[in-house]
C-alpha cells in the first residue's frame, strides 16, 4: 500500500495542508450571529467551500452545512450521540469520518479507508503538526474539508476534546502509522 503523506498546521483559527512545504488547501473559521463558519480555500486563496456548524438540539446531533459556490452541496452529520462518527454523501459516494483514541481520525469512502490523521505524531518533520496519510491524493480536498469541519471552533491543536473518556471513542481496526 503506497500512501501519500501531507502535513497540516493548526494555528489559532486556521488550518493549512502542505505537501513538501507547498500549500495545497487552507481553511479559516470565524463566529457570526451565534454560529461558527469556516471558509475552505484552494492554493490560489479562492474560496471553494463555506461551512456552517449547527447543533440540532431536538435531534441531539451536530450538523455541518456545506456550500460550494453558494449552493448547498451536502451536510456532514454526526451519526451517534457520542459525536465520534460523522457521515456525508457527495455525488452518490458516502464518506465517513471516525474519531479514534490516541488522537487519530480515519476517513472512509464507501466503507473503504482512504485517509488517516495522526494528531499526536512525534517525528521531527511533523512535530507540532498533524500527519495526514492518503491512499489517493485526489481525495485530499474532501479529506481536508471534513477535517476542517471537525476543527471549527478550536483555537489550536492542543485544545482538549469534549469527549471525557478515551473509551468512548471508536476503535481503530487498521492503523496506518
Amino acid at each position: 500500500m503506497d500512501l501519500e503523506s501531507f502535513k497540516i498546521q493548526h494555528t489559532n483559527n486556521t488550518l493549512e495542508v502542505y505537501k513538501k512545504d507547498i500549500l495545497q488547501f487552507s481553511s479559516a473559521w470565524y463566529s457570526g450571529f451565534g454560529k461558527f463558519h469556516t471558509d475552505v480555500f484552494n492554493s490560489d486563496k479562492k474560496i471553494i467551500y463555506t461551512v456552517t456548524k449547527q447543533f440540532q438540539f431536538w435531534k441531539w446531533r451536530m450538523v455541518y452545512h456545506i456550500k460550494k459556490d453558494t449552493k448547498e452541496l451536502s451536510e456532514l452529520i454526526s451519526k451517534n450521540n457520542k459525536k465520534t462518527i460523522f457521515s456525508i454523501d457527495v455525488n452518490e459516494i458516502t464518506y465517513q469520518i471516525k474519531i479514534h483514541f490516541q488522537s487519530r481520525l480515519s476517513i472512509f469512502k464507501n466503507d473503504s479507508k482512504i485517509a488517516e490523521f495522526n494528531e499526536a505524531c512525534t517525528k521531527d518533520d511533523f512535530a507540532g503538526k498533524v500527519k495526514l496519510l492518503l491512499l489517493d491524493k485526489n481525495d485530499l480536498e474532501i479529506a481536508f474539508l471534513m477535517y476542517s469541519c471537525l476543527k471549527i471552533g478550536e483555537q489550536n491543536r492542543s485544545s482538549k476534546s469534549i469527549i471525557a473518556s478515551q473509551k468512548q471513542l471508536e476503535p481503530n481496526d487498521d492503523p496506518w502509522s
